[in-house]
């Protein structure tokens, strides 16, 4: 059964304008970037100074944009999206190409109601804030798959039990990512391992944990389209856990 599923669609890269300043297009890593989201917070321009206070980290800067990290609350630093700012109002959240796009759930602030957000629209929405712009419009994009045009988030949970969710993907699609994450809270008082979790593709264990943590990997090239697949959290009865799973397709 789908518990919660959001579908996005990717934006052709023609329509990844980083236009208006063309070293700023130049110089933004897409050889470096994978999973992406992008808006153009301010048309009117950004001033890179107001934007240095939303991150975390700054590895790079120029005249024309400032590329580092932005933090997210009860996020591990290694979660920060990395994100791109420019004199011409672009706000670009990324992760690096070798991070499954499965990095974009927002585990630790998730709840278990409709997904309406993900990390990287998140740290677009701080840096948005920070520049006085806005993060309505914002569009998702992998550099490692251009010709990926749709993505899918389906996402169960269970206390204390187990979970499960159905999937098949149609054999007229071509599948670029198969990502998947697995998030455990051990509610154990103490932290001490007494909340396990475990996550199953077709009945084999891909991920444990035993503690508050998050594991994330890829089914990419194990799924067969149109061949029905089945993913199950289970939880021992101190523990909440949370599998999800990320498609990327064209249709």
């Amino acid at each position: 059964m789908i518990r919660k599923a959001m579908i996005l669609s990717f934006a052709l890269l023609v329509l990844f304008a980083l236009t208006g300043c063309a070293s700023a297009a130049v110089d933004f890593p897409a050889d470096e970037a994978g999973i992406s989201a992008y808006v153009q917070a301010k048309p009117s321009g950004i001033n890179l100074e107001s934007a240095k206070s939303a991150f975390a980290t700054i590895e790079r800067e120029t005249s024309d944009y400032v590329i580092g990290t932005v933090a997210l609350d009860v996020h591990d630093e290694e979660e920060y999206p990395h994100v791109y700012v420019s004199t011409d109002g672009w706000v670009v959240a990324y992760y690096p190409s070798e991070r499954p796009s499965s990095w974009i759930l927002p585990w630790a602030d998730y709840s278990g109601e409709a997904i309406t957000s993900t990390t990287l629209s998140k740290a677009i929405g701080i840096m948005a804030t920070s520049v006085g712009g806005t993060s309505s419009g914002i569009k998702y994009y992998d550099f490692r798959y251009e010709d990926a045009k749709n993505m899918m988030i389906i996402v169960e949970s269970v206390q204390g039990g187990e979970n499960f969710f159905k999937f098949t993907i149609p054999t007229i699609f071509q599948t670029y990512a198969v990502d998947w994450s697995h998030y455990n809270i051990d509610g154990y008082p103490s932290n001490a391992g007494y909340g396990k979790s475990y996550a199953y593709l077709n009945g084999v264990q891909v991920s444990y944990l035993a503690t508050t943590d998050s594991n994330y990997g890829s089914f990419t090239g194990q799924v067969q389209n149109g061949v029905e697949q089945t993913v199950m959290i289970q939880t021992d009865n101190y523990a909440t856990g949370r599998v999800g799973l990320v498609l990327e397709y064209a249709d």
